[in-house]
């Protein structure tokens, strides 16, 4: 095994790990490919093929946990598309005036802002909003989602966030951050593949893929049934930690 087959299988682990927990997978990704590839842009060959993987294992983790009933596609499916328009229009614009930016000082102080909201929206009651309405929660997380454009924030975790804010439970605001991660996915997966004229399945691909794949399927199962138990306290102390440890690797 070579050095690159390392890294692919370690990039698909991350991805899948990650992308369904409020740690931020992007972010992970972009210290992955700085320190190793010297890379400090969004690699859209290798993103391509792990959101493939990840909306995969989402869709059949869901189908296998009868999340997609006839009745559950028909009350979600118009809010998960209003919720996401935030997010589309707000991609547009970094799109269109290229404002895509990756720095390890940029995801260390988001990844520490991320963790503590996490953390206040996990444990104080005072900032809770008593909504009722769940198409206003799903909007109202959808302009959460946004945060996610910043690179170490984590969209599973403004969701998260965003729901708990909303009085949902850990484990509902788990599942609802997992609905609106489906059209995310999708779109992003279909915007980047539409960056290449050739789109070629080769070795490397296949190792991201399939890490990915398995990875995050395994991730969500665990996360699920977990996540009432534990609550979000271990991923904010990490979350920090990953913050510290790269303001200190930088300055």
């Amino acid at each position: 095994m070579t050095n690159d087959d390392i890294f692919y299988i370690f990039y698909g682990l991350i991805q899948g790990i990650t992308e369904f927990i409020p740690i931020s997978s992007s972010g992970h990704l972009n210290i992955l490919e700085i320190f190793f590839k010297s890379l400090e842009s969004r690699n859209y060959l290798y993103e391509t093929s792990a959101h493939f993987a990840s909306l995969l294992a989402l869709s059949l983790y869901l189908l296998a946990n009868e999340h997609f009933s006839k009745s559950n596609i028909k009350a979600y499916l118009k809010i998960l598309i209003i919720s996401t328009i935030p997010a589309i229009v707000l991609g547009l614009i970094i799109k269109f005036y290229d404002l895509s930016y990756i720095s390890l000082e940029l995801i260390a102080y988001t990844s520490i802002a991320g963790a503590l909201l996490l953390y206040v929206s996990d444990k104080t009651k005072k900032f809770k909003l008593k909504i009722k309405n769940k198409n206003t929660k799903f909007i109202l997380a959808g302009f959460f989602q946004c945060l996610a454009f910043l690179p170490g924030f984590s969209r599973a975790g403004s969701c998260i966030i965003a729901f708990r804010l909303l009085g949902e439970d850990r484990k509902r605001s788990s599942i609802y951050s997992l609905y609106m991660g489906i059209p995310i996915i999708f779109l992003s997966f279909f915007s980047n593949i539409k960056e290449f004229d050739n789109f070629i399945v080769d070795k490397n691909l296949s190792l991201i893929f399939i890490t990915t794949f398995f990875a995050a399927y395994f991730t969500i199962s665990v996360f699920i049934k977990v996540i009432n138990k534990i609550g979000f306290t271990p991923f904010v102390i990490y979350r920090i930690l990953i913050g510290i440890v790269l303001l200190a690797l930088i300055n």
